[in-house]
């Protein structure tokens, strides 16, 4: 393996092991004021479109929290950055504070627009399309990931 090949797979945001399963609605610009519980789980250097394509918990997720991480705005699949994943009862609109650095994902009809709101998730090496299994492995040109 080359260093600089080395090198970069060290700077390159990682895959997370999720499901399948994508946001119904979201919320662009919006952050929580505040929450009634806590994240199930959070994960770091992931895509905005993993995070509101895939569910990360056991349990019934109802909500994501992303918080974009500016220094990988020149990756593919950008933007990237911390998606926090919830069990309990969404914010509503009015619960909301405007911020450009966030984005809710909803696995129900809160959000402010319909659908999962991203494009594609993106392999980080490439910029290609495809999807994630839940084992953590990206399969390029696929939408039917388990």
């Amino acid at each position: 393996m080359h260093f600089v090949t080395f090198l970069s797979m060290l700077a390159a945001p990682a895959l997370v092991a999720a499901t399948l399963d994508p946001a119904s609605s979201n919320s662009k610009g919006y952050k929580p004021s505040s929450l009634n519980c806590s994240a199930a789980k959070v994960s770091k250097a992931i895509q905005a479109a993993e995070c509101s394509h895939n569910t990360r918990t056991s349990s019934t997720q109802t909500f994501a929290v992303f918080e974009t991480d500016h220094q990988y705005d020149s990756n593919n699949g950008a933007p990237y950055g911390t998606c926090s994943a919830y069990t309990c009862t969404a914010p509503t609109t009015s619960e909301l504070t405007e911020d450009s650095d966030y984005w809710i994902f909803y696995w129900g009809n809160g959000g402010k627009s319909s659908g999962y709101g991203t494009t594609c998730i993106k392999d980080p090496q490439t910029g290609e399309c495809g999807c994630e299994n839940s084992d953590g492995t990206f399969v390029a040109g696929s939408s039917s990931c388990t």
